[in-house]
C-alpha cells in the first residue's frame, strides 16, 4: 500500500471515528496545527467540536496532517484499519491510537477558555467522558479563572504579594462608596458606579494613575 493508499485509509477511518459529525466539523476536529476560527449559531454543536478537537489532539496528535501511516508496520495493522474504516471491526481505542498517533499532545499542556463556571464544569465532564482520567488533566477555566491561577504563580514578579482577593463589582462599588465619604464626595453628585466605569476604561487602556486626570477633565481629577 503506497502512500497516498495510506492517506485515504487514514481519512476513511477518521471519517467513521467522527461519524456523528458534519463534513465542516470534521475538518475543525482534525485541524492541528494553526488557529481555527468557528463561527456559528447556539446549539450548532461548537462545543461539540472543540471536545472532539481536544480528544483528537491527545489521542492522535498530527496524525491527520502528516503523509501515510507510519505507526503500521505490519498487514495485520493495515488489516485491521480497513475492517474498522468499513465497519467490518469494532473500534479499539488503544489499538487505534498506536497505529494512527503521531506526537500526541499532552493533556496538560491543552487551555481550553469559557465565560462562565458552569460551561467550564460541562467542559471538564465532557473531556473526562470523552478521555477518561487524562480528561482531568485538561486545564478548562473561565478567564477570570485561568488569569487568576496565573498570578498566584507569577506576581511576585511584579513585586505583589500572591495572596490577594478579587473584587467583584459589588465589592468594588463599596470600596468606592467608602473612599468617597473619606473624602467627602457626595454620591448623588458623582455616580459610583460611573466612577467604577471611568476606572475599568482606564485600566482597559493601560493608563497609568499619573496621567489619568492630565487632560483637566474635573471628573477624571475626582476619580
Amino acid at each position: 500500500m503506497n502512500a497516498s493508499q495510506q492517506n485515504q485509509l487514514k481519512e476513511q477511518v477518521f471519517k467513521r471515528l467522527y461519524s456523528r459529525l458534519n463534513d465542516m466539523q470534521r475538518a475543525a476536529v482534525l485541524k492541528t496545527t494553526g488557529p481555527v476560527l468557528i463561527l456559528a449559531g447556539a446549539g450548532s454543536g461548537k462545543t461539540t467540536v472543540l471536545i472532539h478537537r481536544v480528544a483528537n489532539l491527545i489521542r492522535f496528535g498530527r496524525a491527520s496532517e502528516v503523509e501515510g501511516l507510519p505507526n503500521c508496520w505490519d498487514d495485520d495493522d493495515l488489516r485491521y484499519l480497513q475492517d474498522y474504516a468499513g465497519g467490518a471491526a469494532a473500534e479499539d481505542p488503544t489499538l487505534l491510537e498506536q497505529l494512527l498517533a503521531v506526537d500526541p499532545v499532552r493533556p496538560w499542556n491543552i487551555l481550553t477558555i469559557t465565560f462562565t463556571n458552569k460551561a467550564a464544569g460541562e467542559l471538564k465532564e465532557r473531556l473526562s467522558l470523552a478521555l477518561g482520567e487524562r480528561g482531568a488533566d485538561v486545564n478548562a477555566s473561565t478567564f477570570h479563572s485561568c488569569c487568576a491561577r496565573i498570578l498566584r504563580a507569577e506576581i511576585e514578579h511584579l513585586g505583589y504579594s500572591g495572596n490577594f482577593t478579587i473584587y467583584d463589582t459589588d465589592d468594588s462599588l463599596r470600596v468606592i462608596k467608602e473612599s468617597m465619604k473619606t473624602l467627602n464626595l457626595d454620591d448623588k453628585q458623582f455616580s459610583p458606579r460611573a466612577i467604577l466605569s471611568a476606572i475599568s476604561a482606564a485600566k482597559d487602556s493601560m493608563e497609568e494613575i499619573g496621567v489619568f486626570p492630565a487632560g483637566g477633565d474635573y471628573f477624571e481629577q475626582i476619580v
